[in-house]
């Protein structure tokens, strides 16, 4: 009986070790490869709202991504395509740049393209008289560390429907709407930082700007809040997010917007 016993034992013994030797053989160990940097990307972000220059684009939740792609080495000029879209399915924009940034100068041009309320888009329509689309020039600088107030200054250098209106002669022409922000950061590297923001906007021509709903406006506060700023860990992932409180003066409007940005 001992004898069938330990028989049994070496049996046993002997196919776990040859079990053991068959899995190691058929593993294929594939080495680490580090991931090569890309001059391609994009980002994903969730909002609450869709807030623009003191304006409410979208009033519910949004999901908005962000393609883009260095020409250069240097990677500081770059092309993308920038879209959102609400979660009722009634907000809609892909918009199109070309952005050049250095340093804490940032100069770029976009072409706005908000489909919102438009049955049949005409997405490469540019016709002055009826185009939808917006060409914006956006330019930004932030001073140094010893005083970081950013400056930013954007006109829209082309409009149709939106930012236009008649002239002496009778005439369609753009209203240039013009929009100056100075941000200041108040609290920085802390676990929550805090920046405080003050825009105004004014016409190049015209009687109004683009962001008031007066009839007529020379010049308006229309863009003042704070925003804060924190990493969320997650599973040893940092996840970037803010809260940011808004008033617009000129439309008497106030929102709340949180912002996650996924990746």
């Amino acid at each position: 009986m001992n004898k069938i016993i330990i028989s049994a034992v070496i049996l046993l013994t002997g196919l776990a070790g040859y079990g053991q030797k068959t899995t190691i053989s058929d593993t294929i160990i594939t080495p680490n490869k580090e991931t090569k940097s890309s001059r391609l990307d994009f980002n994903v972000s969730l909002e609450t709202s869709h807030l623009w220059r003191g304006l409410v684009i979208n009033d519910g939740m949004t999901a908005t991504g962000n393609i883009h792609y260095a020409l250069n080495e240097s990677q500081t000029l770059t092309v993308g395509i920038w879209g959102g879209a609400g979660f009722d399915g009634n907000y809609r924009e892909i918009n199109y740049y070309v952005q050049y940034q250095k340093n804490n100068l940032s100069i770029g041009l976009w072409d706005l393209f908000n489909t919102t309320g438009i049955e049949s888009p005409r997405v490469f329509n540019y016709d002055k008289l009826t185009t939808t689309h917006i060409i914006d020039l956006r330019t930004s600088y932030r001073f140094p560390e010893a005083f970081p107030i950013r400056i930013e200054a954007d006109i829209l250098l082309y409009s149709g429907l939106n930012d236009r209106e008649l002239n002496d002669s009778n005439e369609y022409r753009s209203r240039n709407s013009t929009y100056v922000e100075l941000s200041y950061p108040i609290i920085t590297n802390q676990k929550v930082n805090l920046n405080v923001f003050w825009g105004a906007a004014f016409p190049l021509n015209g009687s109004k700007h683009l962001f008031t709903n007066k009839i007529e406006s020379d010049f308006d506060i229309v863009n003042t809040g704070i925003k804060a700023t924190k990493n969320i860990e997650i599973f040893h992932y940092k996840l970037p997010v803010s809260a940011t409180a808004m008033w617009n003066p000129s439309n008497k409007i106030a929102r709340l917007q949180l912002d996650v940005n996924l990746f």
